[in-house]
């Protein structure tokens, strides 16, 4: 990927989560960690195309997309949905991309 493309990607989700944050003023509270967790998807997502990739990463994501829209379900399982993202990223750091 070329980096006129990749500034266009980078821009795009900019513009995702600067709209998302005014948006958030007149949405639900849940849909702010929504959109945080939907961002990092992206970005990992965008970091791949552009040649840049790991095995933590993408299991991140894998977690993300597994389970994001449990926001529009109930709060606990939205909760241990969250819980379990965060242990992900953190196993991720502690172990390195091996």
């Amino acid at each position: 990927m070329d980096n006129k493309l990749v500034e266009e990607k980078v821009y795009e989700l900019i513009s995702y989560m600067v709209v998302s944050a005014r948006n958030l003023l007149e949405e639900p509270a849940r849909y702010g960690p929504f959109r945080l967790v939907d961002a990092a998807s992206r970005l990992i997502t965008l970091l791949k195309e552009a040649g840049i990739s790991s095995q933590r990463m993408n299991k991140v994501r894998e977690n993300i997309e597994a389970g994001k829209y449990s926001a529009m379900g109930p709060e606990e399982e939205y909760e241990f949905f969250l819980e379990a993202a965060v242990f992900c990223v953190v196993d991720g750091i502690e172990v390195g991309d091996q």
